[in-house]
């Protein structure tokens, strides 16, 4: 290249620049949060801290090992990949010293950002990413997400075909071999009284098993009473927390005459795979299906 060409390639502006050396390159890995907020992060060398057990469990199958520098006090699976990482505490709770300590470049929550924690991390300069999956179809948005943030991408398409041929195989299972939806209620907790409503993650999980979920309005996560309960009659009870029958019943004394109830048709799936925005949702998918259609399978 002659010194004249060497000379017109120096003023070329940045933005034509891109066109020979890729964006990606120049940005590292980027993606879009729940939030609508862009985040970026370097090509190598990557750390990252997730406050979410899910967004942890997610890495991890995408094969994420030492770039996970550090995680939530309730992280816990896999187990022996967890025992070896720091724990920072939880997501309202972080340990920030310790945070910043770990210089990660993006800090990763699945769920609302406290805002006196949202300004602390602003102030420390650390970038969060919140992924806060309603439905199945956010959740493979999350995986994709993650993918392109964290170059990551052929694991994720990966990921992604794997998870929806596994629920592709439970949802077709339940449309071609049941009658009908089973009316179905989610208890989230009890005290208060919570239930998960059909615009939510755990809701759309148990409409894709053959549930119709109750109640079905637009909260997400409506506080509720026994009254409200017995008027429901739910014919199936899928519970969010881990508490045995006995002490469930125990627990709701007074509607033991609910259809679900009467019939033992209450069912304790793992919260840890039912609640979680990860991969192991599938398990709780085909456990739920079997309890609500076992003559589907």
């Amino acid at each position: 290249m002659s010194l004249a060409a060497v000379k017109r390639f120096w003023t070329i502006p940045i933005t034509s620049l891109l066109v020979f050396f890729p964006f990606s390159i120049l940005m590292g890995g980027t993606a879009v949060d729940s939030r609508g907020i862009t985040v970026s992060v370097p090509d190598d060398g990557v750390r990252v801290v997730s406050l979410s057990p899910g967004a942890t469990e997610t890495l991890y199958k995408l094969g994420m090992r030492d770039e996970i520098v550090g995680v939530s006090d309730y992280c816990n699976y896999p187990p022996e990949f967890i025992a070896s990482k720091p724990k920072v505490g939880g997501y309202s709770t972080p340990n920030l010293e310790k945070i910043q300590s770990l210089a990660p470049h993006a800090v990763l929550l699945n769920t609302v950002v406290p805002i006196h924690i949202k300004n602390q991390f602003e102030v420390l300069d650390i970038p969060l990413f919140v992924m806060e999956p309603k439905s199945f179809s956010e959740l493979l948005s999350m995986v994709e997400q993650f993918g392109m943030l964290f170059h990551r991408e052929n694991e994720a398409r990966a990921l992604i075909t794997e998870m929806k041929e596994e629920a592709g195989a439970v949802e077709a299972a339940v449309r071609t071999k049941s009658i009908q939806p089973v009316k179905t209620f989610i208890e989230i907790w009890y005290n208060p009284f919570y239930a998960a409503g059909r615009y939510t993650l755990p809701g759309d999980i148990v409409s894709m098993a053959g549930g119709r979920v109750v109640p079905d309005g637009h909260d997400e996560y409506p506080r509720l009473n026994e009254e409200i309960l017995l008027e429901l009659n739910p014919e199936a009870i899928v519970l969010g927390h881990q508490v045995d029958r006995e002490s469930f019943i125990e627990i709701h004394a007074n509607i033991v005459r609910v259809y679900a109830i009467r019939n033992n048709k209450v069912f304790i799936p793992d919260p840890d795979e039912f609640l979680r925005p990860g991969p192991r949702v599938l398990n709780a998918l085909e456990e739920i299906a079997r309890f609500l259609h076992p003559e589907a399978f």
